[in-house]
């Protein structure tokens, strides 16, 4: 049977959709769909009173340039290569020219949606600021596609490289030339757009020729290993992912902060899952200082408010699944604790997490004033209790069917 780049391309492709589909299902459809639309509508709420307070010295161009060149230099390209491909397929490697041309061009209708959707969301302070309508959209549009596609050939052409250092040199550049070719096209400055485009042109140029060589199985398949790790993260928020994979550190330096074994079975198993897995404590983390960082510039108390219960909301909710990560272990079941166990010794973990980020909205708070630091304090704190103690106990009977 002769082999066809194309026929493999759309059974990967439909494979990869079919997994998205499966757990979509679960994933949009609980109460993070309504927190998600809420905060939505609170955010354009304020960013339309925000845009009546700019004039026309905002410097809107330039941060659209900064914001969309990030996310057109980030572009990653879906080749849904596994690592046993790493074998089977590399003596075809000479015949997959069009599998790859595919993937290129899936990955540009997969992530062009994002691109729209901040254009979209920008273009009320760029009218704003510059005095003009929104009759540019459409251009404006056209022209991020064509750099969009233009970043996706180049960081399909550095996958080839061997150096990593490459591979980080040709973000670096691709970001700086789309700063420069956005911020011209928004300015109206089509003679530095022009020139900006060329450069761009022998760039691809040079990587084209620099990535004409083996290419580097190992790391598509890594690549497309950590996307799907990162997916299914996302999933195990809401529903169980048994092949769910995650990275542990010791972190000994915490052991001092963590009750011991007397505290209980679950309860010592759950508190060092959370402080060794990279990813709930990364999680805890970095929606700690988002929020932070929110709280901290906003001077508007329901914006701080609204910020503090979100991110309090969502650092629970994500971190919940850490009860069933040990599901299929039999040796904390030896322990004569049960399911009940398991649920109170889940809420102490919550209630201390969600007390230290209470307390550090409240201190971020402080850049509005003392009074209200205390607003946002007590209202942290009080949707904490309701969290702990009303919300994850019936979470907690569907995720542990107790």
């Amino acid at each position: 049977m002769k082999f066809s780049a194309n026929d493999l391309f759309r059974e990967r492709a439909s494979a990869y959709y079919a997994e998205l589909r499966k757990y979509s299902r679960y994933m949009f459809n609980d109460h993070l769909a309504f927190v998600l639309v809420f905060a939505l509508g609170a955010l354009l709420y304020y960013y339309s009173g925000w845009i009546r307070t700019i004039d026309e010295t905002f410097p809107a161009p330039l941060i659209m340039s900064l914001v969309l060149g990030a996310i057109l230099a980030w572009s990653p390209v879906y080749t849904y290569i596994r690592q046993p491909d790493t074998v089977y397929l590399l003596p075809l490697e000479s015949e997959l020219n069009t599998y790859f041309q595919k993937a290129v061009w899936t990955s540009f209708a997969a992530q062009s949606y994002v691109l729209v959707a901040l254009l979209a969301f920008a273009m009320p302070m760029y009218a704003k600021v510059e005095g003009a309508g929104y009759g540019s959209f459409f251009a404006f549009l056209g022209a991020i596609l064509a750099a969009k596609l233009w970043n996706l050939f180049c960081r399909l052409r550095s996958l080839n490289v061997p150096a990593g250092d490459v591979r980080i040199a040709d973000i670096a550049i691709r970001f700086l030339l789309n700063i420069a070719f956005l911020f011209a096209v928004f300015s109206n400055e089509y003679l530095w757009a022009g020139a900006a485009a060329l450069f761009g042109l022998l760039w691809l140029f040079y990587m084209s020729r620099l990535g004409n060589r083996p290419l580097k199985w190992e790391l598509l398949a890594e690549l497309e290993e950590k996307r799907m790790a990162a997916f299914y993260r996302l999933a195990n928020m809401f529903t169980d992912v048994p092949h769910l994979r995650g990275s542990a550190k010791r972190r000994a330096w915490l052991d001092g902060l963590l009750p011991g074994p007397e505290k209980g079975t679950y309860t010592y198993l759950l508190f060092r899952t959370f402080v060794r897995m990279n990813e709930y404590i990364g999680l805890f983390v970095r929606l700690t200082v988002i929020a932070a960082f929110i709280i901290s510039l906003s001077g508007l108390l329901p914006v701080q408010c609204i910020a503090a219960l979100l991110f309090l909301y969502l650092t629970g909710f994500q971190l919940l699944p850490i009860a069933t990560r040990h599901s299929y272990l039999i040796w904390p079941k030896l322990y004569p604790e049960g399911e009940d166990g398991k649920q109170k010794a889940l809420q102490l973990l919550l209630m201390r997490i969600l007390l230290i980020q209470s307390f550090v909205f409240g201190v971020c708070a402080l850049s509005g004033g003392w009074i209200e630091a205390a607003i946002v304090l007590s209202a942290s704190i009080t949707f904490t209790l309701f969290f702990v103690w009303v919300y994850a106990p019936a979470r907690l009977k569907r995720m542990l069917h107790i």
